[in-house]
C-alpha cells in the first residue's frame, strides 16, 4: 500500500519521510496552515529522497504557475483541489470532496483523490467522510485522505486505495511526528 504524508513544511518533516521511505510528499502551495513558498519547496525537493514523488498541492491556481513548479523540478505530481483542472507534462490527481456519490465527476486526471467536505474551505478538512460512498468505487486509481491516522489506516486500506493520503494524522502541536509517521508507514508496507 502506498503512502503519502502532506503539508510537509520543514526539513525536520523531509527527514521524517525519508526515514519513514513513504511514497509521496505533499508541498501545499494554496492559502493553508501547510502552505510554502516555491522557494520553501525547492530547499525541500532537494533534500528529499530521490525514491519520494513530490506533489504539489493546489486550489484554483493559473495553470502557469504550476507549470513552472513543474519545470523548476520542484513536484512530480500535481495534485488539483477546487474547480480547476489542466493538462500537465506530469502525472496529475483530481481532489474530490465527498458529501454525496454525485461529487465523484469524469476527470482526464491519472488518479483521483477522495476528502472530506467541510463548508468554507477549498482543501483538504483533515476530517473523515462517508467511507461507504466510494465503495465499489474502480474507475481510476485513488488517494483516499481525510481523518486517517494509527486508529483507522488498517480500516482504510481495506477500501483498497492505491495511497493512503496523512496531513494531520500524522501530527503533534500541528508539527509533523516522526513516530507517527513510521506507526502508519509501517502498517501500510505490511500489507
Amino acid at each position: 500500500m502506498k503512502l503519502k504524508i502532506c503539508g510537509l513544511k520543514t526539513l525536520q518533516d523531509i527527514d521524517c519521510v525519508n526515514k519513514a521511505n513513504v511514497d509521496y510528499a505533499g508541498f501545499v502551495f494554496t492559502p493553508h496552515r501547510q502552505q510554502i513558498s516555491v522557494k520553501t519547496a525547492k530547499v525541500l525537493k532537494a533534500a528529499l529522497s530521490p525514491k519520494i514523488k513530490s506533489v504539489g498541492v493546489f486550489v484554483n491556481e493559473p495553470s502557469d504557475f504550476i507549470k513552472d513548479i513543474i519545470d523548476e523540478g520542484i513536484i512530480d505530481l500535481v495534485q488539483f483541489h477546487g474547480d480547476t483542472e489542466y493538462e500537465m507534462p506530469c502525472p496529475a490527481i483530481k481532489a474530490f470532496r465527498m458529501r454525496t456519490k454525485e461529487d465523484i465527476k469524469p476527470t482526464n486526471c491519472d488518479f483521483v483523490l477522495f476528502d472530506s467536505f467541510k463548508e468554507g474551505t477549498k482543501g483538504a478538512a483533515g476530517e473523515m467522510f462517508d467511507w461507504r460512498l466510494i465503495e465499489g468505487y474502480s474507475e481510476k486509481p485513488f488517494f483516499l485522505a481525510g481523518g486517517i491516522d494509527i486508529t483507522n489506516v488498517k480500516k482504510a486500506m481495506e477500501l483498497n486505495p492505491y495511497c493512503i493520503d496523512i496531513s494531520s494524522g500524522v501530527e503533534e502541536n500541528k508539527e509533523k511526528s516522526l513516530t507517527k509517521i513510521m506507526e502508519v508507514a509501517y502498517e501500510c508496507k505490511i500489507r
